[in-house]
């Protein structure tokens, strides 16, 4: 009933994040987060351990290319840092349950600058952004969509189309950490190496 529910929000939930990159990331500096990704500027995170480990050589190869780290590295440098966020009821939470309309909107307004700039600034004070992650296919649909591929992005057929083209995708899940209030409730808990995390089968 009513009253379960209301006792359920109240209580912190604890989860598991992880986070793959170039180097450990103990606590979270926004100046070093980028712009232009699917829920805007902030520190993503996913509870998927797998996916995490996956994103390494991608952060490593962006390093690289940025000259953040020297030509020398190696994917074997990289690191898997792990986490646990609670989830602090007071936080201001915009949870995608699924790669529907909504998320689309709201992945195309932050990937592409023109487009939907309602639902940027409706949403620009969040604390926290929970929803799919998209992964290479998502993301060349995306791109497509975004450019106007599939026909006006927004338009009932359009969106249509490309929400059939997602739904099939079985997407993780990812976290985006957009204030300092978000940022206080993750805990630093360790990191391991990209080879030692790829083998192990935890």
């Amino acid at each position: 009933g009513r009253h379960t529910e209301i006792k359920r929000r109240r209580t912190m939930e604890i989860i598991n994040l992880y986070h793959g990159s170039y180097t450990r990331v103990s606590r979270i500096d926004f100046s070093k987060c980028y712009r232009g990704l699917d829920f805007g500027k902030g520190f993503y995170a996913t509870t998927s351990r797998i996916q995490a480990i996956k994103f390494i050589p991608t952060a490593i190869g962006k390093a690289l290319k940025n000259g953040t780290v020297p030509k020398s590295f190696n994917v074997s440098d990289g690191v898997l840092s792990k986490y646990s966020f609670i989830k602090d009821p007071s936080l201001k939470i915009l949870e995608f349950k699924d790669a529907g309309l909504d998320w689309l909107h709201f992945v195309a307004a932050h990937r592409n600058g023109t487009l939907f700039p309602e639902i940027v600034e409706k949403y620009a004070d969040y604390d926290l952004i929970i929803g799919k992650i998209a992964d290479d296919q998502t993301a060349s649909t995306l791109a497509a969509y975004t450019s106007g591929a599939y026909g006006v992005p927004g338009e009932k057929e359009t969106d249509d189309f490309v929400i059939r083209k997602l739904l099939p995708n079985k997407l993780k899940d990812q976290y985006c950490i957009r204030t300092a209030k978000a940022a206080a409730c993750l805990k630093f808990i360790g990191s391991e190496l990209y080879e030692k995390a790829k083998y192990s089968t935890r």
